[in-house]
């Protein structure tokens, strides 16, 4: 009785945290949907279609640094701040984020003229540090999610307010973005102008988050001694398991649907103002998350997370694959697919995150440590190879086999019959496909959501 009563107390005191810090807080993510964005939209398209490198090579280039250094970065935050959480607050990763971020974002886009070779590997390092940055801030970050209430339900909320900001970095990156570079001019000055701008504003998200975070008390960390073997322990939780496998499904197919957008929209659609159209449909699609995300967590407090994921995931392959279906069809059918995609995605990646961190507390509940940075650094790594993978190697080499002709794209003319073919397997029919198996993975091998019972307290506890 004593343990229940002592562990309702410590719920109580990581429940109800004011708006304004959730709020806060969840701003941060406009900063790594920004970082997220800007190479899975952007870079691919600007190193083929306007710097005029072979497809598969800038793919190759970009994929790495990505993949390899990214993880290995994700791993040493994951677990450095694991260790020294007590002497170096996990929100202080925050501050260096925001120090470093416009140097990251100019870095991989001022690509200065010369041989193919000399810019190649100019990306190559200049992406291997943009990773480094990204990873001081995004794997704390999503730790923190973790740490910051006992209640499954709050989580969920905290998780909505970071997928609505996720539609604000959407309307900034994903819109705002093209439509700035359009109205500059379009060329190389275009992008390094616009990602200039973007790196700033990072800067300011991330420091409004780690003013945030400094409202909420650091919770005490029991993390064993800094060793990679420690890491490893996160695996032996099935639940965790199973997420990482669907969030590998997913990004996979994230990275394979954002780096093809700007061909889709060009080239599928046959749109001569794509970049403006990419604005229009990106600002769809940001409203949409930011109204949307609201809306399923009730939709989760009445089907329960497991069924709300199912059932997000499921409409938004089948969305993909109609949208792939019927490209050339008039541009307002584009605008209400791109609506239901927005509505979809918001649905199954609130949930997925609100899942991840329900599996990092009830680890924490179980066996005594704190792990929140070594579970944060796996996903982390899963994201980022993962939308790396498919946004890079996989359209790259999709594009180059099917005849992706970057001259032709260089000078405005018509891509050939299987170029747009492949453009259309791209963007839509694998990644829909992927979308199904995912929420078909949940279903067969994710365990039911546990009862909860909300108290007239407001505690919440696990029955």
């Amino acid at each position: 009785m004593k343990v229940f009563q002592s562990k309702k107390v410590e719920l109580s005191q990581r429940s109800g945290l004011a708006v304004q810090t959730k709020a806060g807080f969840g701003i941060g993510q406009i900063a790594g949907q920004l970082f997220r964005d800007a190479p899975s939209l952007l870079l691919l398209f600007y190193l083929t279609s306007i710097l005029g490198i072979e497809p598969a090579l800038a793919g190759a280039v970009i994929f790495i640094p990505k993949v390899l250094f990214g993880a290995g970065f994700d791993l040493t935050v994951g677990l450095v701040s694991d260790r020294y959480a007590a002497r170096f607050a996990r929100r202080r990763w925050l501050l260096v984020g925001a120090v470093t971020a416009p140097f990251a974002m100019l870095g991989a886009f001022t690509v200065p003229e010369g041989s193919q070779f000399l810019q190649l590997a100019w990306v190559f390092i200049s992406f291997s540090f943009y990773m480094a940055v990204f990873s001081t801030f995004s794997v704390p970050y999503l730790a923190q999610f973790a740490e910051m209430t006992d209640s499954p339900a709050e989580r969920t909320e905290l998780m909505a307010w970071k997928h609505g900001f996720t539609g604000v970095g959407i309307l900034l990156g994903s819109a705002g973005t093209p439509v700035l570079i359009h109205f500059l001019g379009g060329g190389r000055s275009a992008y390094i102008w616009s990602i200039g701008v973007i790196g700033l504003i990072c800067s300011a998200a991330l420091l409004i988050a780690w003013h945030s975070a400094g409202k909420i008390p650091d919770r005490k960390n029991s993390a064993r001694p800094l060793e990679l073997k420690e890491l490893l322990k996160v695996f032996s939780d099935r639940r965790f398991v199973i997420l990482c496998l669907s969030a590998i499904i997913m990004t996979v197919a994230a990275g394979i649907s954002y780096a093809s957008f700007a061909f889709f929209v060009t080239f599928a659609m046959e749109r001569n103002d794509a970049f403006v159209q990419i604005g229009i449909l990106s600002t769809i699609m940001a409203i949409v998350v930011m109204v949307g995300a609201p809306t399923w967590v009730y939709v989760a407090k009445w089907l329960g997370k497991k069924r709300t994921y199912i059932f997000a995931a499921t409409c938004h392959g089948l969305t993909l694959i109609c949208f792939g279906m019927f490209a050339d069809s008039p541009v307002y059918f584009a605008y209400i697919m791109v609506g239901l995609l927005a509505l979809f995605n918001s649905g199954w990646g609130l949930i997925i995150l609100s899942l991840l961190s329900d599996a990092i507390a009830r680890s924490r509940e179980e066996r005594g440590e704190n792990r929140a940075g070594a579970y944060s650094a796996v996903w982390s790594i899963i994201e980022k190879a993962g939308i790396a993978a498919g946004g890079t190697l996989v359209v790259g080499g999709i594009l180059s086999y099917t005849g992706f002709d970057t001259e032709s794209a260089k000078q405005g003319i018509a891509q050939s019959a299987e170029a747009i073919q492949g453009i259309v397997l791209s963007y839509a029919y694998l990644p829909g496909v992927a979308k199904l198996v995912a929420a078909l993975l949940i279903w067969m091998f994710l365990p039911d959501d546990e009862q909860i019972i909300e108290g007239a307290d407001g505690v919440t506890d696990d029955v």
